[in-house]
């Protein structure tokens, strides 16, 4: 539809919301253009986009839109009795709207003979957790409402299969389709929830997840005496990764200014741990309390973040391919000691992940299987393992995600936390911190340096340009970088690895180093995933800069 079209529909609107109301009628040209020029794209990750009025902002119409959407795809899927029966889980964050988005699912469902299944009186609950849940009562589905680790001008949308992993892109194109085809119903939609089939997950199903993340363990008994300073970043994990952490017997100093559930995130603007700013309030706690490490979720819970103690009062943040390798060592390594270390082992991460996990892993003899950008690929090979001969043992992507035992088909921050603080307690016993373990992995494997490139390209423009950036660098040769030669491209727009297409470039170069190129899916950017090798981090981290100016200046000037 047009901006006209979409924007008449919001003024010939009767009844329209009246959160919405002053809003839309105080916006100016620009801001309309804005909202309205295009409808919010149902992706791969479902919805996620600015709160707002319009077309191409997050509200009560696209939270309508999208179950609506979803709701017609289940019934294509599903015999009607398994629908009422088994139902629907819904959960949700703590921002804005989230409680509201959420009833509005569940009524729509019951209004049309589909359970819906919320948490005790509507409570917000994590990522992580939503996904156990479909999985434990064998629910047909399962619908998030949540913007991840997004600033608070954001919300989104995210549906999850039977298997509690994110749906692939064969379903989600459907339902995108679906969606753009619903319009005006949007706006005179008259709902009777049959208040039967609106239902509630147990509690014990809560206490069930905390006793499977306790099992991971591999010492339970053994007395702790590390400190960690704890953050949820505002977020959902408030009651289960200090509760947890505490009950296995660690000291838990909370970052108080971050703990309550806060839709503003005051203390948090940008509640994401791949952002340094982020571990600011919890530095300061970790240098008064003299911590061993610090650990932040984000606000769903799915990611998990760390800081680790090398020194005295200075600690050393780790990135996603640096905390994945850590963990690695440390979980194989006790499998192989403990004489469970399945010979048929595999583990999973994607496309634009550093190799050193790979290394690692590997020194195991474990299988290392790469999929695309997004961690429904990752769940998806989790449920297919069985019947390919394997067992699966670790999964993350590079972006703070991780999932370490299969009670979760989507990353799991909580899980994470746990065996982190395991795995730090286990090395200060030696004398060692997950620094020192870190770089006795690089001293074992070489260097690797890994650093990701965000463009952000905001307005209706923003996406033309992104998709012109990668145009012109899958049409062009890059014979070299900083007089690294080029040896290889790779482009899987039409599908490479037994992976379906996608719109990811990834170029390789003679000293092992390489880049991988790709539009962000829920965001208007463009990101590069930089690895470059080399003797020291020195070396390699001047190596990737040099290249990344090299890039820009000759190749992304569109």
């Amino acid at each position: 539809m047009s901006y006209l079209d979409n924007l008449n529909l919001w003024k010939n609107a009767k009844n329209l919301d009246p959160i919405l109301v002053t809003e839309f009628q105080q916006m100016s040209e620009s801001e309309l253009l804005a909202a309205f020029s295009d409808d919010l794209e149902f992706g791969t990750a479902g919805l996620r986009g600015l709160l707002g009025p319009g077309t191409g902002k997050m509200n009560l119409y696209t939270i309508r839109r999208a179950t609506l959407a979803f709701m017609s795809y289940l019934k294509t899927i599903y015999a009607a009795n398994d629908l009422k029966t088994k139902g629907v889980v819904i959960g949700h964050d703590n921002r804005h709207f989230s409680n509201e988005f959420a009833q509005e699912v569940a009524d729509i469902f019951a209004s049309n003979n589909i359970k819906a299944i919320l948490f005790v009186n509507n409570e917000l609950r994590p990522t992580p957790f939503v996904s156990y849940t479909i999985r434990k009562i064998k629910a047909v589905a399962g619908v998030i409402i949540t913007a991840s680790h997004n600033s608070r001008e954001y919300n989104g949308y995210k549906i999850y299969d039977h298997n509690g992993s994110q749906f692939l892109p064969m379903a989600t194109d459907v339902i995108g389709e679906n969606y753009l085809k619903i319009k005006e119903e949007v706006f005179t939609l008259v709902l009777h929830p049959d208040a039967s089939l609106i239902t509630y997950v147990d509690k014990a199903i809560e206490e069930n997840y905390v006793t499977d993340v306790k099992a991971m363990q591999f010492y339970p008994e053994q007395k702790r005496n590390i400190k960690i300073v704890f953050s949820n970043l505002h977020g959902t994990s408030k009651e289960w990764t200090p509760r947890i952490l505490e009950e296995c017997g660690y000291e838990v100093i909370i970052v108080k200014e971050q703990f309550a559930n806060d839709p503003n995130f005051t203390f948090a603007p940008n509640p994401n741990p791949e952002l340094t700013e982020c571990y600011d309030l919890a530095l300061k706690y970790a240098k008064k309390v003299k911590a061993d490490v610090i650990i932040l979720n984000d606000p769903d819970a799915d990611r998990l973040g760390i800081g680790v103690k090398i020194k005295d009062d200075k600690y050393y943040l780790m990135t996603g391919n640096e905390t994945a390798p850590v963990l690695i060592e440390y979980l194989f390594s006790h499998y192989q000691k403990q004489k469970t270390l399945a010979p048929n082992g595999v583990m999973y991460n994607t496309f634009v992940t550093g190799n050193l996990s790979d290394k690692v892993a590997e020194s195991y003899g474990v299988q290392v299987v790469k999929t695309l950008t997004g961690f429904k690929w990752i769940g998806d090979q989790m449920s297919k393992a069985p019947a390919k001969g394997l067992q699966f043992l670790f999964g993350f992507e590079e972006a703070y995600g991780y999932v370490l035992k299969d009670i979760t088909r989507d990353k799991d921050g909580i899980q994470s936390s746990l065996v982190l603080a395991e795995a730090c307690w286990y090395y200060h016993q030696q004398g060692k911190t997950l620094y020192d373990v870190l770089v006795e992995q690089y001293n074992k494997f070489n260097y690797f340096y890994c650093k990701t490139v965000n463009l952000v390209r905001d307005g209706i423009d923003g996406k033309k340009i992104i998709n012109n950036m990668l145009k012109k660098l899958r049409q062009e040769t890059i014979t070299s970088l900083f007089q690294i030669k080029c040896t290889k491209k790779e482009d899987y727009l039409a599908g490479l690895y037994e992976m379906p297409g996608q719109d990811l470039l990834k170029f390789y170069f003679e000293d092992g180093s390489w880049f991988a190129v790709r539009a962000s899916g829920t965001e208007p950017k463009i990101k590069f995933y930089f690895v470059c090798v080399d003797k020291t981090s020195e070396q390699a981290a001047a190596k990737m800069t040099a290249m990344y100016q090299e890039l820009e200046t000759n190749y992304l000037n569109v």
